[in-house]
């Protein structure tokens, strides 16, 4: 699989992280996006790229989805909890585990096909800090698994694949 470049947009370690687990994936720069610019109109004018969207907020539009490969970390077990705020609405739901996905962006949000899930059991004690915590490990984990499936083609369709907010 061949990339004209490869972006990421996101924050903190997993961003960090997950850039560099990707660099030495693909052996290749993985250039870091910065919020400071115009986003829709710097991603609508890629194409054939690797996007990896890791801890970000950001939607892409359906022009960028359409016309590159975007892989997205999302903080709940897809298709469960989809937005903003995932593991705040396991923890309200009284969930006994949450997990996250590593899915292929699409036009809708959080309903791409899946590259990889991990599962984490909510203990009661646990906060909403807590748990994203845990989360994020896990998706620094899991993302070299997440690539190889990409590289591999071997994804997961969501059945419940309409987008948005909570399921």
């Amino acid at each position: 699989m061949q990339y004209e470049n490869i972006y990421i947009l996101g924050t903190g370690k997993v961003l960090k992280k997950c850039q560099k687990i990707a660099e030495d994936f693909f052996n290749q720069k993985v250039i870091l996006v910065s919020y400071a610019q115009n986003l829709d109109i710097f991603f609508n004018h890629l194409k054939k790229c690797l996007i990896i969207s890791a801890n970000n907020f950001y939607i892409f539009k359906k022009e960028c989805v359409l016309n590159n490969t975007i892989i997205n970390y999302h903080n709940a077990l897809l298709p469960k909890h989809k937005g903003c705020n995932a593991h705040l609405w396991s923890i309200w739901e009284n969930e006994n585990e949450s997990g996250i996905s590593w899915h292929i962006a699409n036009e809708y949000i959080d309903a791409g096909a899946i590259l990889t899930q991990k599962t984490v059991k909510i203990e009661h004690d646990f906060t909403a800090l807590k748990l994203l915590q845990i989360q994020h490990k896990l998706a620094i984990d899991s993302f070299q698994e997440a690539l190889q499936n990409l590289q591999n083609n071997k994804l997961e369709i969501q059945q419940n694949n309409s987008g948005g907010g909570v399921s």
